[in-house]
């Protein structure tokens, strides 16, 4: 299994830093965050027992394909090697030639299994690092060159872990070698008796059998192995509470600086709604708790618009500023609370409120031209 460190680097299967056992105190999930910044330094979940377990199940695969094809190049060639005579070799440099052309159905075999093991293993490799290219990893880190360092990592948990699955596979792999060779002992035994391609193909049987189930024992012990190197993957990127509050603070922004912000917008947008009081025509109040300001000017409202409202501060400050501008107040409790919550700043009251605030109006017009008259 790989295990990343705190830069993603990877050595040998197993990371510098990282315990056998998570940090106590890392009791939260990875948020999104923590997993996209782990994934671009380069940790990501993967295993290359996983990786190694499918590559050698689909070679055990393609051997069984190609694979008496690939036995009988090799006892081809090895027939037209010996029948090599002494006059048709001029050279030295003759030999391999003819070597090359006994040989070279054998080669062209060979590279295809070669180059389809590894290309299986990259498609692998990249499917479980979700196609993840980056070359973090490989920055030179100076904590690797040292020797204390170095010493705790050989004899650390991790390592005992390492050696013991090793030790797994091996008695796995012996045991399975084991039956199976049992099993097909009195087959071995006829190519005592057999021509060299009879026994060959015989001992090919075998063979076939043998790394069959040796691949799917081993593919067993990497999908365990793939499930937990995610497992410890997920425990390594835990974040603390602290760690959770703080990135929270760097997403969404410090709460203190927020709420100092909204306090700012609210005195802006005050500032401003008072500056619209002395352009109303009429401020309709509960008398003390709710106060609307509306303003109406037929060239150029098809009706009323609410140009400043509040509630308990907020209305008085609004009617301080209307008789500072001799602006009509007009007491109407129910009036008021209903323009307060069914019309927002700057829009025209509803329509089922026109006859009341026109009744308003007319009042606040009549007292205007009584006064003028006066």
């Amino acid at each position: 299994m790989n295990f990343p460190n705190k830069k993603g680097s990877i050595i040998n299967g197993f990371s510098i830093n990282i315990q056998l056992f998570a940090d106590p105190d890392k009791t939260e999930k990875a948020t999104p965050r923590k997993r996209q910044k782990a994934r671009e330094e380069g940790q990501v979940p993967i295993s290359r027992e996983f990786t190694s377990g499918l590559s050698f199940l689909a070679i055990s695969f393609v051997f069984l394909l190609l694979g008496k094809g690939l036995l009988s190049s090799i006892l081809n060639g090895t027939h037209e090697v010996f029948e090599i005579g002494e006059r048709d070799l001029g050279a030295f440099e003759d030999f391999w030639i003819y070597l090359s052309q006994s040989f070279r159905d054998t080669f062209i075999y060979m590279s295809f299994i070669i180059f389809g093991a590894a290309l299986f293993a990259l498609i692998v490799g990249l499917i479980q690092t979700r196609f993840l290219f980056t070359l973090k990893p490989l920055k030179l880190d100076l904590s690797r060159l040292n020797p204390i360092t170095g010493l705790k990592r050989m004899f650390s948990l991790r390592s005992l872990f390492e050696l013991a699955k090793a030790i797994f596979k091996l008695v796995i792999v012996g045991v399975v070698g084991y039956s199976v060779v049992r099993g097909r002992f009195n087959d071995v035994l006829l190519t005592v008796n057999s021509n060299l391609i009879d026994g060959t193909l015989i001992l090919w049987d075998v063979f076939s059998e043998l790394i069959i189930k040796c691949a799917i024992a081993l593919l067993v012990i990497s999908v365990a192995d793939y499930y937990y190197s995610r497992y410890e993957y997920e425990k390594n990127i835990m974040m603390t509470k602290h760690e959770v509050k703080e990135e929270f603070k760097e997403i969404e922004g410090n709460p203190e600086v927020k709420r100092r912000q909204r306090q700012i917008m609210m005195q802006y947008a005050m500032h401003r709604m008072m500056q619209e009081v002395p352009k109303a025509s009429v401020v309709i109040t509960n008398p003390t708790h709710f106060a609307c300001a509306l303003r109406y000017d037929p060239e150029r409202d098809f009706a009323p618009i609410l140009v400043a409202k509040g509630v308990d501060r907020v209305a008085q400050r609004i009617i301080e500023v209307a008789r500072e501008y001799e602006i009509p107040i007009v007491r109407n409790p129910k009036l008021a609370r209903e323009i307060y919550y069914s019309t927002e700043l700057g829009e025209p009251i509803p329509e089922r409120l026109y006859k009341a605030v026109a009744e308003v109006l007319a009042y606040v017009y009549s007292l205007r031209e009584t006064r003028e008259r006066l």
